[in-house]
């Protein structure tokens, strides 16, 4: 116990004398959450062209009450049509008033499939509601009713993905800069030495990031605009089981690669892959049966479900969320646990 309590106490000193990396660290969270967030869920107040001479429609009020559009109205159809090439305006509704019945034709570019997405879904929203004077047939349901943005949806992706950032990059770095210092030697070397240095290790690496990511995550929810819904118990518990996760496996990794640069560059590249196939970007109902699952053979897919259910309220396997999430860190303990003995007779 002692020899686990003066590596902590050694790491939480080198924390406060290294000022510039915890910055660093709580900046990044900052910045994946408010611009790769943004980015993902889409543009909002997007500008939207509306030919409409005679004021036959509501279609300027339903618009601009979906909270996706800024509507700027046209007198003339064909200088809307060039604002449209210009980039001005993203799209084009012109109402023509016919003695039967009225009728709307959207207008786009329509050689951009992200844009035109973002449209369709805006649309939806405006027209599924009380249609007006449109009198369309069109209505939605869900099965848990349960109001939140696309915003909100997207930030427990880029929760879980930040733990695995935020884990595995402080857990590289201190431990492959100090795993040859004399301090490290003399406790590793000492009976039960290396067993302490490991449990003081995670231990420290699963508080330090945990406590910057929920930095992070107080500083731009208000900002940004995303929740972090109302069971705060269960966004600790899933922040600290994630992050134990990632560590654990981060170890096991570290002791492969042993050099700093290395382990940055094999960290990053399968961040990028698993960011991509865990259904934080595109659901992964929306992906290729093999890439589902691909999905669901590793942590971050449970770890981002879990996050899910705590910060949205909404339906999540949390046993089997927990059991994977702590069958990978076992499996990444054990792995590291075992080269690092190795080692260990080597020094």
């Amino acid at each position: 116990m002692s020899g686990v309590l003066a590596i902590i106490r050694k790491d939480l000193l080198q924390w406060t004398r290294r000022p510039l990396y915890f910055v660093s660290s709580v900046l990044l969270a900052v910045l994946i959450l408010v611009f790769v967030g943004n980015t993902m869920s889409g543009a909002l107040q997007m500008p939207f062209g509306l030919h409409d001479p005679t004021n036959a429609s509501e279609l300027e009020k339903q618009l601009e009450a979906s909270g996706k559009f800024t509507v700027f109205r046209y007198d003339d159809l064909d200088a809307a049509k060039q604002d449209l090439v210009k980039g001005k305006i993203v799209a084009l509704a012109s109402v023509d008033q016919d003695l039967l019945e009225d009728s709307v034709e959207i207008i786009t570019e329509g050689y951009n499939p992200l844009v035109d997405d973002q449209i369709s879904m805006g649309l939806l929203h405006s027209l599924s509601q009380q249609s007006g004077d449109l009198r369309l047939p069109l209505s939605t349901a869900t099965l848990f009713p349960i109001d939140f943005s696309l915003r909100d949806y997207m930030t427990p992706g880029l929760v879980a993905y930040l733990c695995y950032v935020l884990a595995g990059m402080n857990l590289g770095f201190s431990w492959i800069y100090e795993w040859m210092e004399k301090t490290y030697r003399l406790i590793i070397l000492s009976p039960n030495g290396l067993r302490s240095a490991i449990i003081a290790k995670t231990f420290a690496v699963t508080a330090e990031a945990s406590l910057v990511l929920w930095l992070a995550l107080v500083v731009t929810a208000p900002s940004v605009g995303f929740t972090l819904g109302h069971n705060f118990a269960g966004l600790v518990g899933v922040t600290l089981l994630s992050m134990l996760c990632f560590t654990c496996l981060g170890l096991g990794l570290a002791c492969i690669l042993r050099t700093i640069r290395i382990y940055t560059m094999t960290i990053s590249i399968f961040g990028v892959a698993l960011m991509f196939f865990s259904g934080i970007i595109v659901p992964t109902e929306g992906m290729p049966v093999w890439e589902q699952s691909l999905a669901r053979a590793f942590p971050l897919y449970y770890a981002a479900d879990a996050f899910k259910g705590v910060m949205l309220d909404i339906p999540a396997n949390y046993t089997l969320d927990s059991i994977v999430l702590l069958t990978w860190a076992s499996a990444g303990m054990l792995f590291a646990t075992v080269l690092l003995k190795v080692r260990q007779a080597e020094l």
